[in-house]
């Protein structure tokens, strides 16, 4: 890293304060309000794909992915477990146990989101991936 760069705590601050307040209960306007208004959403989407996924930008965007999936699943656990962050970007692991309300199947599994900040500390890439398939009973 170069003197003066960022050391990745901003980012890591994000993601921490995102996903503590989405697990506190935090509406999905207001977790949009920690993206910024151009941000570049991807929750690995696709045609046929659960209805939480899917592309987006902007809070509108962000909203709208944190109220779809707060529609169709109900979160039992979600445990980051490792974030790696350098300058304004960050490789978050985690694991996620939730159940899907269309189907009542039971998901835990893995994830994996690539994300960065600007200097304001709001959230400006989104890219969570995860075995969406399992949710549906297709995994």
């Amino acid at each position: 890293m170069q003197p003066g760069a960022p050391d990745g705590s901003a980012v890591r601050v994000a993601v921490i304060e995102l996903f503590a307040a989405r697990i506190a209960g935090a509406s999905p306007r207001d977790l949009a309000q920690r993206f910024d208004a151009d941000a570049d959403l991807t929750v690995r989407g696709g045609a046929g794909e659960p209805p939480w996924t899917g592309r987006g930008s902007g809070r509108a965007g962000a909203a709208e992915h944190f109220a779809r999936l707060g529609e169709e699943a109900d979160l039992e656990l979600f445990d980051l477990v490792t974030i790696r962050a350098s300058g304004h970007r960050a490789v978050v692991t985690g694991t996620v146990r939730a159940t899907v309300r269309a189907t009542g199947l039971a998901v835990v599994g893995t994830f994996v989101l690539d994300v960065a900040v600007d200097p304001r500390g709001l959230i400006t890439r989104y890219r969570l991936l995860d075995d969406g398939w399992a949710a549906c009973g297709v995994g």
